[in-house]
C-alpha cells in the first residue's frame, strides 16, 4: 500500500512539475521596439526568452508606456500555465530599490529624476519638473488664478478683456520697448498724459506751464 502512495506522489509530483507558476525575476534585456523583456528567473537564474510587458492601455502606436530598468524585480506570469507563454507583469520594490514613503491614499508618479506628479489627499494637485516643461495644444484654458514667481515671456500677442492691474513691487518698474499704441484715456497720477490733456498759461503764445 504505502509503495502504491509512493508511486501516486510521484506521478501527482510529476503533473504539477508541467504547470508553470507565478515567479519573479529580474529584467535583464529590453527591447523597446517590441515593448518585451528577457528575464532571470529567481532564484535559479533561468533565462527567459523575450517576452510580453504587459499594459493597462494599449492601442496601435499609443498606449501607455512604463518600461522597466534593467535590474528590476518584476513578476511573471503563464498563460494557462504554459512554460513557453510567460508575461511580464508588475514590478516589485526591494533592498535595492527602496519606495518612498507616500501617504495612504495618495497617487504618486515620480521620475528617476525627480520630476512628478502627485495627487494629495486635500485635493491638490503638485506638478514638479526637474529640468523643462512643455505644453502643446491649439487651445490652453485655464479656469481660476494664476501666480507666478519667475519672468513670464510671451512670443505673441496678449489680449486681454478683463483690465490689467500692474503692480512694480519694492521699487520695480515697467520698461516698454518699441511702439505703443492706446485707444482711450491715459492717466498718470490722475492726471490725463494724453491727447486731452491741458496745460496752464496756454494763451497768446506765452509758454505753457505743467499739464492740468
Amino acid at each position: 500500500m504505502r509503495a502504491m502512495l509512493n508511486v501516486m506522489r510521484q506521478q501527482a509530483t510529476q503533473v504539477m512539475g508541467e504547470y508553470a507558476n507565478t515567479r519573479l525575476g529580474t529584467v535583464q534585456s529590453y527591447d523597446a521596439g517590441n515593448y518585451s523583456v528577457r528575464v532571470a528567473i529567481q532564484p535559479e537564474g533561468n533565462l527567459t526568452g523575450w517576452i510580453p510587458l504587459l499594459s493597462p492601455w494599449v492601442g496601435n502606436g499609443w498606449g501607455m508606456f512604463c518600461p522597466p530598468s534593467i535590474g528590476d524585480m518584476v513578476e511573471v506570469q503563464f498563460q494557462e500555465s504554459d512554460h513557453d507563454a510567460a508575461m511580464c507583469c508588475m514590478r516589485l520594490y526591494n533592498d535595492q530599490n527602496r519606495p518612498l514613503s507616500v501617504p495612504s491614499g495618495e497617487f504618486w508618479m515620480v521620475h528617476k529624476t525627480g520630476s512628478a506628479l502627485k495627487f494629495h489627499n486635500d485635493g491638490s494637485i503638485e506638478v514638479i519638473a526637474n529640468t523643462t516643461a512643455s505644453y502643446t495644444a491649439t487651445q490652453h484654458n485655464f479656469h481660476g488664478p494664476v501666480t507666478m514667481d519667475q519672468t513670464l515671456q510671451v512670443l505673441q500677442q496678449i489680449t486681454g478683456q478683463g483690465g490689467a492691474a500692474i503692480s512694480g513691487g519694492a521699487g520695480a518698474s515697467m520698461t516698454i520697448t518699441g511702439n505703443t499704441n492706446f485707444v482711450g484715456s491715459v492717466t498718470a497720477n490722475g492726471h490725463a498724459i494724453d491727447d486731452t490733456h491741458l496745460h496752464s498759461n496756454g494763451n497768446g503764445g506765452a509758454n505753457t506751464g505743467t499739464p492740468l
